[in-house]
């Protein structure tokens, strides 16, 4: 028999959920290994020399800006939004598709936005992912909010049923369905969203994957997000990587954010690319000491309950050296690289 609390507790915890949850800290960083401090309210983005592109506030966004005066390019993909008292207000991307591949795939196209408030024009191969950091009134009533950063996250706010918030707690994407993988330092214990199967599992298909990912620092405060594209976003590795992560992310590298053992994304035929932004200073956060972990220098990464925790393999080794190379050499000139470009838009060093 099912127990007299559950109803109750399910309706308390729901309405816990749309209370209002402050995160974020005095900075917002993008990409991994890099740490590029971002513009946080209107004037900084002013004295950056970003480009305001809309003058009527959408309800759902505010304003949007980017680094490039024409819009979102493949060298500067990012967008992002403000208030009408000029606060931050959300975070795009545009992801593009090459050789005929989708920018998203056929199960996650829902999530991009139909009508982004700048180009380029969506399409087949090219979406815009947006995630809100407000909603309501805030956006738009030129009224200045105690949150630095915000207190929601919704992917496709203006999609209507086509919108996801996602908990801004870690018991709240737990209760969402989603499965908890491995913790890093810096990002904190990252969660996937696989939305052929939720309730916490992994189809182990790349298609299933939510374009977004979420990282939980000790506290449950949602600290990261990384953006997740199925086509590699990078145009030469370490010299321009477009704002994302310096190198793509084979299968086996990607499957390191996760604990399973028998981790796997079918249907990849090419690199990941994953894109970083960091709510706050990414120095203030690390994994608990207790873990094991793969990953043990210049950081820890990898880390996983012992339980769970799988011995490193040889693919791992790859991504150590990659990491220690960022941390200790400068990024080698384009004379001292010779690339090859493959059939499925990877490059080669």
């Amino acid at each position: 028999h099912e127990h007299p609390g559950h109803d109750r507790d399910a309706h308390i915890f729901a309405a816990m959920q749309k209370k209002s949850v402050q995160y974020g800290g005095n900075k917002l960083e993008r990409t991994f290994t890099r740490y590029v401090d971002l513009p946080m309210d209107e004037k900084m983005l002013t004295e950056a020399g970003w480009t305001k592109h809309n003058s009527v506030c959408d309800p759902h966004l505010g304003f949007v800006w980017t680094k490039d005066s024409s819009g979102a390019t493949k060298g500067d993909p990012l967008k992002l939004y403000t208030t009408a008292a000029g606060q931050l207000a959300g975070v795009g991307v545009i992801m593009i598709g090459y050789y005929g591949k989708p920018a998203l795939p056929e199960p996650q196209q829902k999530w991009a936005t139909a009508e982004p408030l700048v180009g380029p024009t969506p399409g087949e191969a090219l979406a815009h992912i947006d995630v809100a950091f407000r909603s309501g009134d805030i956006v738009c009533s030129g009224k200045t909010s105690e949150e630095s950063v915000g207190d929601t996250l919704i992917v496709n706010p203006a999609g209507g049923q086509s919108a996801r918030t996602l908990p801004v707690t870690e018991q709240g994407i737990i209760e969402d369905g989603w499965r908890r993988g491995s913790c890093f330092d810096g990002m904190g214990w990252h969660y996937f969203l696989d939305t052929a199967v939720g309730k916490g599992q992994l189809s182990k298909q790349a298609s299933n994957l939510f374009p977004v990912v979420t990282m939980y620092d000790d506290e449950g405060s949602i600290n990261a997000i990384f953006f997740a594209s199925t086509n590699n976003q990078v145009s030469i590795p370490f010299l321009k990587s477009n704002d994302w992560e310096p190198v793509g992310l084979s299968d086996s590298q990607m499957c390191k954010n996760t604990c399973d053992s028998d981790c796997t994304f079918k249907g990849m035929d090419g690199s990941w690319s994953t894109l970083h932004i960091y709510f706050k200073d990414h120095t203030s956060v690390t994994c608990k000491a207790d873990l094991e972990c793969g990953l043990t220098f210049p950081f820890r990464g990898n880390c996983c309950d012992k339980k769970g925790v799988e011995e490193t393999e040889q693919p791992f080794e790859e991504i150590v050296e990659m990491v220690e190379e960022l941390a200790e050499e400068p990024a080698p000139t384009a004379e001292q690289l010779v690339v090859r470009q493959t059939a499925t838009g990877d490059f080669h060093v």
